[in-house]
């Protein structure tokens, strides 16, 4: 029955979510294919695969359709940061997928799957939650008019260790990891701005120390000004830290938590 929603109720008003301006920094975009990183995510990816029918099943009809897909963002993160720092497995994945429709995906989904903010489909059910985006519809591609590629998915990543596709083998075509930096950062273990806006700012706030909780970042000079404005807000702090201890495991909520005054301390 879902199939008969109306395309608008899946597509959120981007001009109407609140995003800052920040300076984002471009890495050049450097393929992998055959290397270690690719044999990871490869391996895992099989796992993934092997957990959940209901993934196996969406990317068989994507395959039979000739629709090209992605890994982006947390999932190849973490599964890298897992191997390389000794950090927690990931859990969920984010596809997203060139030449579809949002109604498309929808149909060959069961009918739990909801809308998310950004204009894509979450299917919550375990073992895998997933995220699904028509490449078209991802919010900085449609909010800056951006060429609908690949590519310009990467440039819209939001900070540094974030900016990676995993495309798994398809229709021929060997396994491959596109890296604009998230090797980089992971590996550094150091956080900076890739996109130039960065959409909830008060969000992306918890979701930065989160981040540093968790893979043990530093921060460049442009994130902890970010942070620095947003934490100096009573009100904004005091929804940060709830967020955090409602949605982050107990150990990365306090550990972030903790570092909320050294940050706001810097320079002072």
């Amino acid at each position: 029955m879902h199939v008969d929603t109306p395309h608008h109720a899946w597509k959120p008003k981007i001009d109407c979510i609140e995003a800052r301006s920040v300076p984002g920094s471009h890495l050049p975009l450097i393929r992998l294919e055959g290397t270690a990183e690719v044999g990871c995510a490869d391996a895992d990816f099989a796992a993934v695969l092997a957990a959940s029918r209901r993934l196996t099943d969406l990317l068989a009809n994507l395959e039979a359709a000739g629709k090209r897909y992605c890994i982006f963002g947390g999932w190849l993160r973490d599964t890298l940061a897992a191997r390389i720092c000794g950090t927690p497995a990931p859990r969920d994945v984010d596809l997203v997928v060139a030449g579809i429709e949002v109604e498309a995906l929808i149909a060959v989904l069961p009918a739990d799957v909801r809308p998310t903010m950004f204009g894509g489909v979450q299917s919550p059910a375990d073992p895998v939650p997933f995220d699904i985006w028509p490449l078209h519809e991802t919010f900085l591609i449609r909010r800056l008019s951006m060429p609908v590629s690949f590519e310009s998915l990467l440039r819209t990543a939001d900070f540094n260790i974030n900016t990676a596709l995993y495309f798994p083998a398809q229709a021929g075509s060997a396994p491959a990891i596109l890296d604009g930096g998230m090797l980089g950062g992971i590996q550094g273990r150091r956080l900076s701005f890739n996109a130039g806006q960065i959409p909830f700012p008060v969000m992306q706030c918890a979701r930065v120390l989160a981040y540093g909780a968790k893979l043990d970042l530093s921060y460049d000079a442009p994130v902890l000004g970010f942070l620095r404005e947003i934490l100096d807000s009573p009100a904004s702090r005091t929804e940060i830290i709830e967020g955090l201890r409602r949605f982050q495991p107990r150990s990365v909520a306090e550990k972030a938590i903790a570092a909320i005054r050294p940050i706001m301390d810097i320079g002072i």
